[in-house]
């Protein structure tokens, strides 16, 4: 670990294959220490708020919920860590009957690289991507080929390999389930909406948010 280094953390929201929104976020973790402390401190939050003993955090499983209000678990993670980070999350428009699926290597290499060049050209970067089941190992040769190319950073690490219990993940798994949920948010109950509402006021202060047509980068 070089002292410098930028740890990039990878996660989406969504099924590429269905009418609603996709989403696929970058976070970019500068000190992994801060944030680690950062992520301990936030847990200690919830346990006191809670009473339950809670290790992780997960946007799809922490309060509140669009049917069941609770507690304001999600609210500790983004006040306590994600104010403090900066990244993209970027709106992948679906186009006709394009299988997003299809495209996987470009949207998690080529498209997601690019847009995050400005940020970490020439540093050194660590890149940290949510297991998913649609990157074929095909796609993810190609995308540790070229991601050097794609963010002209020097690429000290790509790990495709994260999981639930991957606490870098999360901020990224947070991001996209905000995002995802704010552009739904006509479908949200009143109070789960307000409730989103002040998510994505707090992380469009250090998140650049995009909408990107896939048609764009053939």
């Amino acid at each position: 670990m070089t002292k410098n280094e930028i740890h990039i953390a990878i996660d989406e929201a969504g099924n590429p294959n269905d009418e609603k929104p996709f989403i696929i976020s970058a976070v970019l973790i500068n000190d992994i220490n801060y944030y680690l402390n950062l992520y301990e401190e936030a847990i200690k939050d919830v346990q006191r708020l809670t009473g339950k003993n809670i290790k992780y955090f997960k946007w799809s499983e922490d309060s509140p919920k669009q049917f069941k209000l609770g507690k304001d678990v999600k609210g500790i993670f983004v006040n306590k860590v994600l104010k403090n980070l900066t990244g993209i999350s970027l709106i992948i428009r679906k186009v006709n009957e394009t299988k997003l699926s299809n495209c996987s290597a470009k949207i998690y290499g080529e498209i997601l690289g690019l847009h995050l060049r400005k940020y970490v050209a020439s540093k050194s970067v660590v890149v940290h991507y949510d297991r998913t089941p649609i990157l074929r190992e095909s796609d993810k040769q190609y995308i540790t080929i070229n991601f050097p190319k794609w963010t002209l950073a020097k690429v000290l690490r790509l790990d495709f390999t994260g999981h639930d219990k991957c606490k870098l993940i999360h901020s990224a798994d947070y991001i996209s389930g905000i995002v995802r949920e704010h552009i739904m948010k006509d479908e949200l109950k009143e109070e789960y909406r307000q409730k989103v509402e002040e998510y994505i006021n707090v992380v469009i202060k250090n998140f650049k948010l995009k909408e990107v047509n896939i048609k764009d980068y053939e």
